[in-house]
């Protein structure tokens, strides 16, 4: 396997945040985190590395919470717990508690992209957390080097020239495209219209999700607006009307309905605490 990986760390979104962290900024700031470029040869089907560090040996726990979209993870992590584990897409709040010592390394795999390594639906992952080796078989000693190198270049590197061998010939380029429209064309507010640009059948589309993405085309759609809120609520930039007016929101009261649901918390009170 590769011995580095040259590592471009990117740029989080918005104030120093990464789109969907809906978690105390004040607390999470003893995190290390940190998001890298996908290397070249797989970012067709990769979102970008990520690595998070935390030592909070004599101190509160913190408690991560993310809107999550619709990618899977592949996800090495060490320290207090060690584990292999591949992260379904998750359609409800995620919530982890850290506490004492660890670190974390994942690839985040584009939306739509599963089947680029998985013989499987995504729909049979989704709200799922497995075991590498459940999917994948016997890993090799690498995997378990991995945990334990404190080197970032050269743990990514490993996983990745991993990711390359394992890659499948299946053509995951339609699914990945249209769930990025829905990300780039602020009019895509229903399936219909999703539908439409994408010059597919309702039902077609809705089958092309349940096996590549794992969630609805609604679903993400909704996610991707309440994310988008959750953003322009900690930036203070937009009144609630007007955002829910923005995002397609037929009044306020639904989008602060979705947003609770999602968030746990209304939107005015997530406003407050995200500084706390």
């Amino acid at each position: 396997m590769s011995d580095r990986l040259e590592l471009e760390q990117t740029r989080p979104t918005g104030h120093g945040r990464a789109r969907g962290l809906v978690s105390s900024r004040q607390s999470g700031s003893r995190i290390d985190a940190t998001t890298f470029a996908a290397p070249e040869p797989l970012d067709d089907v990769v979102a970008a590395l990520w690595r998070g560090r935390w030592d909070l040996s004599g101190q509160p726990a913190h408690e991560t919470e993310i809107l999550g979209d619709p990618c899977v993870h592949i996800v090495f992590e060490s320290g207090d717990r060690r584990e292999r584990r591949l992260v379904g897409v998750w359609s409800r709040r995620w919530v982890r508690r850290l506490e004492g010592r660890g670190r974390v390394r994942g690839v985040k795999v584009r939306a739509g992209g599963l089947k680029a390594f998985v013989d499987r639906p995504a729909r049979d992952v989704a709200d799922k957390i497995l075991p590498l080796e459940e999917l994948f078989g016997d890993l090799g000693p690498w995997a378990e080097e991995v945990l334990d190198v404190e080197d970032d270049p050269l743990a990514f590197a490993r996983i990745t020239t991993w990711l390359q061998e394992l890659r499948r010939d299946e053509d995951v380029s339609l699914p990945i495209a249209i769930v990025d429209r829905i990300t780039r064309d602020t009019s895509i507010l229903t399936v219909e219209r999703l539908a439409e640009v994408a010059g597919l059948g309702p039902r077609a589309l809705q089958r092309l999700f349940r096996e590549h993405v794992g969630v609805s085309p609604k679903w993400v759609i909704r996610r991707h607006r309440l994310q988008e809120a959750a953003l322009r609520l900690e930036q203070g930039t937009v009144s609630l009307a007007e955002l829910a007016a923005e995002l397609g929101y037929s009044d306020q009261a639904h989008l602060t309905r979705d947003f609770r649901a999602a968030v746990g918390k209304s939107p005015r009170k997530f406003s407050r605490d995200v500084h706390d």
